[in-house]
């Protein structure tokens, strides 16, 4: 069931990730670098976890040959630690296109860089286990990694919201942001109860929590991307 969902959220997943590519390359890379940057290593970490993936899961299920599927967990780990940094500097970037006019810009950038590198050392410290297998401390690093992402997304909303020239395309941005990290997060939280209870009902609804706000935060992004390309051939 589990191999089965994941490989629709790929089939789903992957078509997304070339639209939202192919209409930023007409344009809009130029304006949002570290979006285009982001989705770019997104699409290329799906096609290498992709592959890995249902060659381990077949080889582990037919043959019994655990080899590749090790490699593609390790692939996974390390494909989400360099997420993790890209999505924060996504944040960042949007963060600081929010505050492009704000008097006391300077200050809230570092603020929020200064916030970041404490949660990272924080939770990293907190978490990490050289005894223990790479998947268990990694996902409750990465949960709470999401955590502070969904609440770093919550201040950017509020201040596009409070502003007066208000960029819908940022808000869309920011809003389909917010669901991939609060996704993430629910998700990691359920798959750590998941392992704890030994539970395989709840490690696969941790798996459609993740890709459901996955696939909707591709969705989003393609939509704002599509709909002010739609606007401006109109104009």
């Amino acid at each position: 069931m589990r191999f089965a969902l994941d490989i629709c959220a790929y089939l789903v997943g992957i078509p997304l990730e070339v639209l939202i590519l192919a209409a930023m390359l007409r344009g809009s890379y130029r304006r949002y670098p570290a979006l285009f940057v982001y989705m770019a290593a997104v699409f290329v970490a799906s096609l290498v976890e992709t592959s890995l993936y249902i060659t381990g899961y077949l080889d582990a299920t037919w043959y019994r040959d655990r080899r590749v599927w090790t490699q593609y967990l390790k692939c996974y780990w390390i494909d989400e630690g360099i997420m993790l940094a890209l999505e924060f500097v996504v944040s960042f970037s949007l963060i600081r296109q929010a505050t492009e006019g704000a008097s006391s810009r300077r200050m809230m950038r570092a603020l929020v860089v200064c916030s970041a590198v404490l949660v990272y050392a924080i939770t990293f410290r907190a978490h990490y286990d050289p005894m223990a297998a790479t998947g268990l401390w990694m996902n409750a690093w990465t949960r709470d990694l999401n955590f502070y992402y969904a609440i770093l997304d919550v201040g950017l909303w509020a201040m596009l919201i409070g502003s007066r020239a208000r960029d819908s395309r940022l808000l869309l941005f920011s809003g389909a942001l917010g669901i991939l990290f609060t996704g993430a997060a629910i998700s990691g939280s359920i798959s750590d109860l998941a392992v704890a209870r030994r539970s395989r009902a709840l490690t696969l609804t941790g798996g459609v929590v993740n890709m459901l706000s996955n696939l909707a935060f591709l969705y989003i992004w393609w939509q704002a991307l599509r709909v002010r390309q739609a606007a401006s051939r109109q104009s």
